[in-house]
C-alpha cells in the first residue's frame, strides 16, 4: 500500500480553498505512483524526469500569509526535501513543479 509519509516519498502537494472549497492532494513516490486524492496513478519515466528537475528548482522552503487576506484564496502546500511550506501566493520557483502536480489530478 502507497503511504503518504515516509523515506520512500518524493513530494505532496495540496491545494484547497477557492469560491467552491476544494481540496486536492497529490503524492509522489520516489519511483514514479503517485496517489492523487486516495486514486493510483503511475508516471512515466519522462513525467517523473520533468517533475524532478521541475522540483529540483524550488528554493522557496517557507510559508507565508500574504495573500491569504482575500476571499476565497486558494492555499498551496508543498513538502519536498524536507520542508513543509504554505502559501497564497505561488512562488514562481513553484509554478512549473505545481503545474505538473495539478495535471495529474486531471487524468
Amino acid at each position: 500500500m502507497f503511504a503518504f509519509t515516509g523515506p520512500d516519498v518524493l513530494v505532496t502537494y495540496e491545494r484547497s480553498g477557492g469560491f467552491a472549497g476544494i481540496h486536492r492532494k497529490v503524492t509522489v513516490d520516489m519511483s514514479g505512483t503517485a496517489l492523487v486524492n486516495d486514486e493510483k496513478v503511475v508516471l512515466g519515466a519522462a513525467e517523473m524526469s520533468g517533475l524532478r528537475n521541475a522540483l529540483g528548482r524550488v528554493v522557496t522552503t517557507w510559508s507565508s500569509s500574504d495573500g491569504c487576506q482575500v476571499a476565497d484564496h486558494f492555499t498551496y502546500t508543498l513538502t519536498y526535501r524536507g520542508h513543509r511550506a504554505t502559501r497564497c501566493l505561488l512562488p514562481s520557483d513553484w509554478r512549473e513543479a505545481v503545474e505538473r502536480l495539478e495535471a495529474l489530478t486531471r487524468r
